[in-house]
């Protein structure tokens, strides 16, 4: 077995190998490695390896479900752009239909296929598939069949700059891990603080040892029972030290780094146990009190903990959600609900107070969530409502027995975690989508193609129309989607948008997918002014409400525009 000064050397060997390959010596040799692996095994773990001027990584593709995959979407995005991602090759299984008409989900004979995919910047692109057959307990793995298009998808799409047709803002580059070289020269210049570093990498390896063996002592305790425990002392940390600045920079090395922290939870789901909770949070505090009592450094406990944390976390959690909880109780954060006039849930213990559900009209389908503890009301987050509109989730709520604030109250205090999140959850100066965009003749034309693109996939006839600057067709909205549906203030929860690409260099356009108003405007797709939805948080454009009564409308018919 390699050591680990051998395995970073080969590491390093390797990474200067893929530099010097070209994208098409890469895909080739990802298909013998994906080829010779699938004949070992029988099977292939989706993952993707990435290629940056210092380093390689591999991300593993963990999503369990659709929504997971649009969050998938932007948080690789942003950390492919961070740390200066120049090439990734993707591989994973899939399905593949057989029945013409028929989603490979909703087709009974659905094959299966081994997918390999590799992307450049600014570059070109590959793509291969090689079908599996099964006899018996023995896969088949099928030739390759190699295609120098890609299909559309945005597994193909995470080296695009951003979504938005504006400029991207200016960003801190990623914090890494402090390398050999930068320890050495902290121990010349700042021997305390390297002291500090060096006592705390012990103390975590201390924590660690006691974590085993509690929970070999105590089998019936789940990683959300330790999770729960660690957040509770670790957020007594922060408060007993004066709330220590710099923790929201912890919550981008959790995006920046899917390498070493999944993205989404890797047990399986689980109730916290408060007895449990109890148990664990007991002995966490006993080494915390026990190590201070022996003289070591608040900072370099907490160091311990905060790294113990994050690593519990994201595999109970998934890095994406624990990033949000750090935000939501970093010191900052709070400071910024005080001034707003709000008090934080992360202010209660984990046994305190009631949940409350906090909607409006206006508001909706965003709500706040949060706790009540004697009449004083604690938030937490803001999320998405599930049901189809404001009646239906006041009566679903109130049938459960939620705590349901509702009026001027709940007007108020969503109003104020708008200005605390700096996120519009609703339309006070209403902007067409041309007017924020500032389109120009380019992005019309693109308008016009693909108002015309989806009439003929959808088979109803359409004439362009310089009036109808909404993209009506057929009672739908049609948007060009460039770079992801962008959905603004104005428009409409209710209304129904289909997301359309078109490329005009190439004579191309692709209808991406459908969704609702209310299903688009949610935080997760926030950016400055809009919601930017990824094309895999799409509907598919089979599954369009009210697609049956097009059939009673006129066939598309080439007319003179």
């Amino acid at each position: 077995m390699l050591n680990r000064q051998e395995r970073r050397k080969a590491t390093e060997k390797r990474r200067k190998e893929l530099k010097a390959a070209t994208l098409d010596q890469h895909f080739e040799e990802m298909l013998r490695r994906v080829r010779a692996e699938f004949e070992h095994t029988g099977q292939l773990y989706p993952v993707f390896e990435c290629l940056t001027d210092r380093e390689t990584f591999h991300v593993p593709a963990n999503w369990p479900n659709r929504n997971a995959k649009a969050k998938a979407c932007m948080a690789l995005k942003d950390c492919f752009r961070r740390r200066g991602v120049n090439r990734y090759v993707f591989t994973t299984e899939g399905w593949v239909e057989k029945t013409p008409g028929l989603l490979p989900a909703d087709d009974p004979d659905a094959g299966e296929c081994v997918l390999v995919l590799a992307v450049e910047r600014n570059g070109p692109r590959r793509y291969a598939s090689a079908g599996i057959t099964r006899n018996g307990q023995t896969p088949i793995l099928g030739p390759w069949q190699v295609e120098n298009e890609a299909p559309p998808s945005w597994l193909a799409e995470l080296l695009e700059d951003g979504y938005s047709d504006r400029s991207p803002t200016p960003e801190p580059a990623p914090v890494g891990r402090i390398s050999k070289a930068d320890f050495q020269d902290l121990q010349y210049r700042q021997p305390e603080q390297a002291a500090d570093f060096q006592d705390s990498v012990e103390l975590h390896s201390e924590l660690s040892k006691l974590i085993e063996d509690e929970l070999e002592k105590h089998a019936d305790i789940g990683p959300v029972d330790l999770f729960m425990a660690l957040e509770s002392v670790v957020c007594g940390m922060v408060t007993d030290m004066g709330s220590p600045t710099g923790i929201s920079k912890l919550a981008r090395f959790l995006r920046d780094y899917p390498d070493q922290f999944p993205m989404f939870p890797e047990v399986p789901e689980q109730m916290p146990s408060t007895q449990h909770i109890r148990r664990c949070k007991a002995v966490l505090g006993r080494f915390d009190c026990d190590k201070r009592k022996a003289g070591h450094t608040p900072s370099a406990i907490f160091g311990a903990f905060m790294n113990m944390y994050m690593d519990v976390g994201s595999q109970a959690e998934g890095a994406l959600k624990l990033a949000d909880r750090i935000e939501n109780w970093d010191p900052e954060h709070q400071a910024k609900l005080r001034e707003a006039g709000l008090r934080s849930s992360f202010e209660l213990d984990d046994e305190e107070g009631t949940v409350f559900l906090a909607l409006t009209p206006d508001h909706y389908p965003v709500g706040l969530m949060g706790r009540r503890k004697d009449g004083d009301l604690f938030v937490s987050e803001l999320f998405n409502c599930s049901w189809p509109d404001f009646v239906a989730a006041v009566e679903e709520i109130k049938e459960a027995g939620f705590d349901l604030i509702l009026g001027p109250e709940a007007e108020e205090l969503l109003s104020k975690m708008e200005q605390v999140s700096g996120t519009v959850l609703r339309a006070k100066n209403p902007k067409e989508i041309w007017e924020l965009e500032e389109w120009g003749p380019d992005e019309w034309f693109e308008q016009t193609a693909a108002e015309l693109t989806f009439a003929i996939a959808v088979d109803v006839q359409y004439a362009p129309d310089p009036n109808n600057r909404k993209g009506f067709v057929a009672g739908y909205r049609v948007r060009r989607a460039q770079n992801g549906l962008v959905l603004i203030p104005s428009d409409g929860d209710a209304e129904i948008f289909v997301a359309v690409k078109v490329d005009a260099k190439k004579k191309r356009a692709c209808v991406l997918g459908w969704l609702r108003g209310s299903e688009g405007k949610i935080p997760a797709f926030y950016q400055k002014d809009c919601w930017v939805i990824p094309t895999e948080a799409l509907h598919n454009i089979e599954e369009l409400p009210g697609r049956e009564l097009l059939r009673a409308m006129p066939p598309y018919k080439e007319t003179p525009w």
